[in-house]
């Protein structure tokens, strides 16, 4: 359980620390620093995951899975290392910064894509993480009402997401397109955090439906 709570803790702080000019640069550095700690950490629970990588059988969707995981782990490792080299307060006293602006832009697109990643892997994982939840809130998820509010929140949720996601040109930060001096004006804290939450569960529920879909296409089509 404890992996799933660190999930969404990650997820939140990640929320955070995306966007400095809310919190300030020193904020934004000792964030990202919590940050690549908890990250390491859930690795280490996961270690077993490491451990059979190669063994059992390899189903479409382990396959996924472990390439979601190994991109999550390759970008995350970009963001923090580009984010020390372009350090200003956290790691300033080692005189190791770099004036190169792409840094810049792989430090941002790195840190888009693992934000991304990060929403894929919670709706890889959603089916327990509501799970539990239903257990703790002791929801009956056969009544009518539960259905259909669930339903018509993620969609709400979906089709909210995608729309920020253009708004907030998310497809230009994944490509490097927008330098951090480039940002345009500065949004509102709350209208920021909304907007992400929704990418965030967007990504999370489109990721699970589509699953939803290969286990239905599997069950139909045995082998």
């Amino acid at each position: 359980m404890i992996r799933n709570i660190l999930n969404i803790v990650m997820t939140v702080l990640l929320l955070l620390i995306m966007d400095y000019r809310f919190t300030g640069n020193a904020f934004h550095e000792i964030g990202g620093v919590v940050f690549a700690l908890l990250f390491v950490f859930h690795n280490v629970l996961n270690r077993r995951w490491y451990e059979v990588f190669f063994k059992g059988r390899q189903s479409l969707r382990r396959v996924l899975t472990t390439l979601v995981n190994l991109f999550l782990v390759v970008t995350m490792v970009t963001v923090f290392v580009t984010g020390a080299l372009i350090s200003v307060t956290v790691f300033a006293p080692l005189d190791m910064r770099s004036e190169n602006l792409f840094m810049h832009d792989m430090h941002q697109g790195a840190a888009f894509v693992s934000f991304i990643l990060i929403a894929i892997h919670l709706g890889m994982h959603w089916e327990i993480l509501m799970s539990k939840l239903k257990n703790w809130l002791h929801i009956d998820v056969s009544s009518l009402g539960w259905v259909f509010m669930s339903r018509i929140i993620s969609s709400v949720v979906i089709i909210y997401g995608i729309y920020a996601s253009f708004t907030n040109d998310i497809g230009e930060k994944l490509l490097m397109q927008r330098v951090f001096m480039g940002w345009g004006e500065e949004p509102s804290l709350w209208g920021f955090l909304l907007d992400h939450f929704a990418i965030v569960g967007s990504y999370v529920g489109i990721t699970h439906i589509l699953l939803g879909l290969l286990r239905r296409v599997k069950d139909t089509n045995p082998k």
